[in-house]
């Protein structure tokens, strides 16, 4: 069966192609100029799709809180409050812009669109359907998460030049905790590349057709999503950004747009991490009758609804305790995954196949 996603892509693609055509065929415009074009829109178009996605995001994220917390949320802006993240979003583009004056103002400018521009390369290395993706790599797995870590080395830069120590505080907090989750994230990833027997994502969902890794790798899953949400500074683990201690951490200084992009830039790696957790333990795009995009989307936001379970449902800990749960429970129990996988892999091997 054919995927319905892909027709849609297709026919969008098409309209992309037509139009553009129409416009050289109009303006005379040089041949070369096409294909740069032809990128662009279908950047342009992905983005948009990302930013409507994303909307409904945030959308599904208050209505769930609201439900958890036994209060209406957002309902009076468009429908089911749906336009309040677009007024939020205007709101934001108008607030007057400011910095302290004793700031570094070329990082205090620069690390919103770092981080915002960080966030989102990763989403082109991931594969969303068996024919959906915009490149392919032996590598991708290494090279998604070596581009990830760059983040929290631009949020201890970001708060520092801020020039204030509520941000210097949430930075070397931020800081702190890139150590405490570094070391469970690769070994759990490990524990998938051992079971494949591949760096590509491509690959690792192929071979998770007939079973998923969440069934064969419970802990390693675990983990990762444990860690994920630390690496989102979401709560329980928001310890970079405590509102109730260091106001909002290393963002303190930061308003109107460049606030506006360190949200963005939120949401972005929510939206990827819940891709990546997908690709890797889920199975990806497979599902009952036929491989499709829609199973891939409808799994990622799955992962995004748990994650948003666990930010108001739990406590959050100190950055102490924080350290002791990575040190003292993450660690081993990946060391114990790895273990796992080892002992199984002779057995799951050929399952795979």
């Amino acid at each position: 069966m054919v995927d319905p996603a892909l027709v849609i892509i297709s026919f969008i693609l098409n309209i992309i192609s037509e139009t553009l055509n129409f416009v050289f065929s109009i303006l005379g415009l040089p041949d070369w100029l096409y294909l740069p074009l032809f990128i662009t829109a279908i950047t342009l178009t992905f983005l948009l799709a990302l930013v409507l996605d994303i909307l409904f995001i945030i959308w599904m994220e208050r209505k769930v809180i609201g439900r958890i917390h036994h209060r209406r949320s957002i309902t009076e802006t468009g429908p089911v409050g749906f336009l309040q993240n677009v007024a939020d979003l205007i709101k934001l583009l108008v607030k007057e812009d400011m910095h302290p004056s004793n700031a570094d103002k070329f990082m205090h400018f620069a690390s919103p669109v770092l981080i915002a521009s960080i966030a989102l390369i990763p989403a082109v290395l991931i594969p969303y359907g068996p024919e959906t993706f915009f490149m392919r790599m032996n590598t991708s797995i290494v090279l998604f998460y070596a581009i990830s870590t760059l983040i929290p080395g631009v949020v201890v830069l970001a708060g520092w030049a801020g020039n204030s120590k509520y941000s210097t505080i949430g930075a070397f907090r931020a800081g702190l905790q890139l150590i405490s989750y570094e070391i469970p994230l690769s070994l759990s990833i490990l524990g998938v590349i051992l079971m494949a027997q591949s760096l590509d994502f491509y690959r690792v969902i192929e071979i998770q057709s007939n079973i998923w890794f969440i069934a064969l790798q419970p802990i390693g899953a675990f983990i990762f999503f444990i860690v994920t949400l630390m690496e989102l500074e979401r709560s329980p683990f928001d310890i970079p950004e405590a509102e109730g201690e260091i106001l909002v951490g290393w963002r303190t200084e930061y308003s109107g747009l460049k606030f506006g992009l360190f949200y963005a830039a939120e949401y972005f790696k929510f939206f990827i991490a819940s891709a990546a957790f997908t690709a890797l333990f889920l199975g990806g795009w497979h599902g009952p009758f036929f491989d499709s995009v829609i199973y891939f989307l409808i799994k990622m936001h799955i992962v995004m609804l748990a994650m948003v379970w666990v930010r108001v449902t739990f406590f959050r800990p100190r950055p102490d305790q924080l350290i002791k749960i990575s040190y003292t429970k993450l660690i081993p129990l990946s060391i114990l995954n790895l273990l796992w996988v080892v002992l199984i892999n002779p057995f799951v091997i050929p399952l795979l196949q």
